[in-house]
This record gives structure tokens, sequence and C-alpha cells, in this order.
């Protein structure tokens, strides 16, 4: 079992890893009425748990997930991880904005380095 004051660790530690990403955060989506509920605003850090979750989020499927993640549960709230929620969305559409942006280039850095020519998508 892991202690409730080592989830928001855990869970943030496991959304740092490549492999864990998606795992975390079904986790958070799947049990955030729960953990909203049953561990209120005592030491488990809503905020740092969101925005731990969503750090790495950088194409329109993620920010429709927040969106809706978002949606789904405004009537129960977000209680101290409002602002984090808020700011994920926001970092979420930057991270969009700035791989549109610089994809090609960093495409094109990364084939001059390696001497292949593939196209991103």
């Amino acid at each position: 079992m892991i202690r409730k004051q080592d989830a928001t660790s855990v869970i943030t530690a496991v959304a740092s890893n490549r492999a864990g990403h998606s795992l975390a955060w079904d986790f958070v989506r799947d049990h955030w009425e729960y953990m909203f509920t049953e561990y209120g605003v005592g030491s488990f850090s809503f905020a740092s748990l969101i925005s731990g979750v969503t750090a790495r989020f950088s194409t329109p499927a993620e920010l429709q997930q927040l969106l809706d993640f978002m949606e789904k549960h405004k009537d129960a709230g977000f209680g101290s991880a409002a602002l984090a929620v808020d700011q994920a969305v926001e970092r979420t559409k930057a991270n969009i904005k700035w791989v549109h942006q610089n994809k090609e280039e960093v495409l094109h850095w990364f084939s001059s380095q390696t001497g292949n020519q593939q196209k991103i998508y």
C-alpha cells in the first residue's frame, strides 16, 4: 500500500516516465472522484497531481482528454487544483503550438545528425 501522503509523489513519478505517462493519467481520470472525496484537502496535493500528470501533454488528443476531464468533474469541482487544471489546459495549448511551429526544424536537425530523411506527421 502507498501512504496517502505519498500518493501524489508516486503518481507524478509514474507520469514522469514515458512508459507510465498514460497509465498515470488514466488512473487519475478513473479515480478522480474517489481521491477528491476521500482524500479531501489534507496532505494530498491535487494541484501537484494535476500538474505532474499533465506536464508532458502536447497533442490535440491530450488536450481533448483534459477538456473532457474538466467537463466531467465540473460539478464536483477541483478544489485546490482548479488553477492547476486551467494552467494545464493553457500549457497543453502552448505545447501543441510549439510542436506545430517547430517539428519540421527539429526533424531536420535530427535528420542532419543521423543522415536519415523522414517526415513527421
